[in-house]
């Protein structure tokens, strides 16, 4: 079969498993259950874990989880014109910048004209306990700013300091979208709570897929400073 004729028929498998009643709660339980436990789990494991169609369970890995090499995939595909949201928000400390990162902002980016990205200040960083080191807020701030820089974003966003885990998100009626990545995602309950009793609108949240290494293991920036994993999901040799 020609690559035209395996894109439609996995489009129309898509669209159809989409439309199944149970698709989005399967998805949901998928991405916040089974995968923090499995994360290489298989379609063929899943359809039998739950008792689904194999062309479902496909769906929704495909949705929920990335490898390294496809994130960077992504990143080379040209950019949707058209946004749904003005203004799209993000956060985290970025000590080190990996695929993971790249997903959450590449999927702010096609879905926002413009991001606030809060970046952990030193203050905020001694509080969370972090297992691994953390460079200065101005060297973080610096890195930050060259990888935007290289993705044609910099001027499209703009960069607030966090002193805690919210920053603008709870009181900023223009930021519309929230965008996390799976283990954060409990922050945007917090945040949306927050936005509520100050009378604020709910912002909409996109959570991004678990983006994995190239051993099914999450990418994290623990791991990289390791040496376990470069930033863009390889694996290292022990004498690296």
């Amino acid at each position: 079969m020609s690559r035209v004729g395996k894109t439609l028929d996995w489009g129309i498998l898509v669209e159809t498993v989409k439309a199944l009643p149970l698709y989005h709660a399967h998805k949901a339980f998928v991405r916040d259950r089974i995968l923090p436990e499995n994360p290489s789990i298989s379609p063929e494991e899943l359809s039998l874990k739950l008792s689904i169609p194999l062309g479902e369970a496909m769906v929704i890995l495909s949705e929920v989880r990335m490898t390294g090499e496809e994130v960077l995939e992504e990143l080379s595909k040209a950019e949707e014109p058209t946004k749904r949201f003005l203004l799209a928000a993000i956060g985290g400390t970025f000590e080190v910048i990996h695929v993971g990162h790249l997903m959450l902002m590449l999927t702010a980016f096609r879905n926002a004209e413009n991001v606030v990205i809060g970046l952990a200040g030193d203050e905020l960083v001694a509080k969370l306990g972090k297992s691994h080191r953390v460079r200065m807020y101005h060297e973080r701030e610096e890195s930050l700013k060259k990888i935007l820089a290289q993705h044609g974003w910099l001027g499209r966003c703009r960069i607030v300091r966090l002193e805690d885990p919210y920053g603008p998100t709870v009181e900023d009626p223009s930021i519309e979208l929230l965008v996390v990545s799976p283990t954060t995602q409990q922050r945007a309950f917090e945040i949306n709570s927050r936005r509520v009793e100050r009378m604020l609108k709910p912002l909409k949240v996109i959570v991004t897929p678990l983006v994995l290494a190239a051993d099914g293991q999450p990418v994290s920036t623990s791991r990289i400073l390791r040496g376990e994993i470069d930033a863009e999901g390889r694996i290292l040799s022990r004498d690296h």
